[in-house]
């Protein structure tokens, strides 16, 4: 598959993969890991950092032995025509799971504190629209989007800095370090992983971004994790700092909580504002997966031509609302939730291992080999 997108920068992957792994989860990933991790949540997260960097030199691994292919192209090489499409089908199905799943839990939050009378389906067609709409683009295009969109992040950031220096915080509540223990840690672990998923879009981004250089790549998505890691790290120590433990246990979004104490004269209701950018942010996140899904069909269905690359986007963004609408308790989210979950651990970890063994047995490290 040709590739004439060779404008493309270094910062512009790095910001890609920031966009794609904050999403929804930058509101709950505090409570989610204090439920398992106690006052050690933030090492649970540095913890997932490495964890997720680990799988990151994985992939830059294999991506740089087909320099010129994405997943959807090499799988087919390594494992044949039929388990290639096999394997492109499975992470098409991963992005549409993760799509709707993004639109359940963002759509569930803005019902909740901004339109608690508006149906969940509006709420999840206003979200859809904008996605799609940037889904159906190139790379470039939806790289200089996120580019430009990702300064929002630093308000948030902002933000929770003024909350953290304004409001009354306990900073014993993060001592004894250690103490939840390491098996606790890494239960943490394992919450604030699924929350940091995003970097896998390397597997089909590698070939976009070959002309930088795969050290650049490499750093570039280094980077973007190291800047995520933070980022949640901070905003759970705010979190954790702020709420008692016995609060904390009780608020399943407490940076919205935590913002929604802050007092401004001239912003009455500051925890909409930070809504408000949030959900730019959960745009992009559902962005990338219409991306990843629309990338596997427009690859592994290229031989027909009728379909568009913008029919593909749009058949999934209405997809994904579909199933974003099905479940009406929080548990049956939960249990999608955990279904996601099992998915990625086979989509990002034992298929790219898999590949890569396949690579070095078939010497598939031909450059142009097609």
């Amino acid at each position: 598959m040709k590739r004439n997108q060779t404008n493309l920068t270094a910062l512009q992957l790095t910001f890609f993969i920031i966009q794609a792994q904050i999403g929804v989860g930058i509101l709950g990933l505090p409570f989610n890991v204090f439920s398992a991790a106690k006052q050690d949540s933030w090492i649970s997260i540095l913890f997932a950092g490495v964890v997720i960097q680990l799988i990151v030199f994985l992939m830059w691994g294999l991506g740089k032995r087909f320099p010129e292919n994405s997943l959807f192209e090499y799988s087919s090489l390594l494992t044949g025509k039929f388990f290639g499409m096999l394997i492109n089908l499975l992470y098409i199905i991963f992005g549409l799971m993760v799509a709707s799943l993004v639109l359940m839990y963002a759509s569930t939050i803005i019902k909740m504190w901004v339109l608690p009378i508006t149906p969940k389906w509006i709420i999840i067609l206003l979200l859809t629209i904008p996605a799609v709409y940037l889904g159906k683009e190139k790379v470039s295009e939806i790289s200089n989007i996120f580019v430009v969109v990702s300064a929002l992040i630093g308000l948030l950031i902002v933000i929770s800095f003024i909350v953290m220096f304004t409001y009354p915080v306990d900073w014993r509540y993060l001592f004894p370090i250690g103490h939840a223990g390491l098996i606790n840690i890494l239960k943490g672990t394992k919450e604030a992983y699924f929350s940091m998923l995003g970097f896998e879009l390397l597997l089909i981004l590698y070939p976009y971004f070959q002309q930088i250089g795969e050290r650049k790549v490499l750093l570039s998505v280094s980077l973007a994790n190291f800047c995520v890691t933070l980022i949640y790290t901070f905003l759970t120590i705010v979190s954790v700092i702020t709420f008692s433990p016995e609060e904390l246990l009780l608020i399943p979004q407490p940076v919205l909580y935590f913002v929604k104490s802050l007092y401004l004269q001239i912003v009455e209701r500051i925890d909409l504002v930070f809504v408000s950018l949030w959900v730019v942010n959960v745009i992009t996140s559902l962005t990338t997966y219409l991306f990843l899904s629309t990338e596997g069909c427009s690859i592994s269905f290229s031989k027909h031509k009728k379909f568009k690359r913008y029919l593909y986007t749009l058949f999934f963004g209405a997809l994904a609302g579909g199933i974003a609408l099905i479940p009406n308790k929080e548990s049956e989210i939960e249990t999608f939730n955990k279904g996601v979950v099992y998915m990625s651990y086979l989509t990002l970890l034992v298929l790219p291992i898999l590949l890569l063994g396949l690579s070095f047995i078939s010497k598939g490290s031909k450059k142009n080999e097609k």
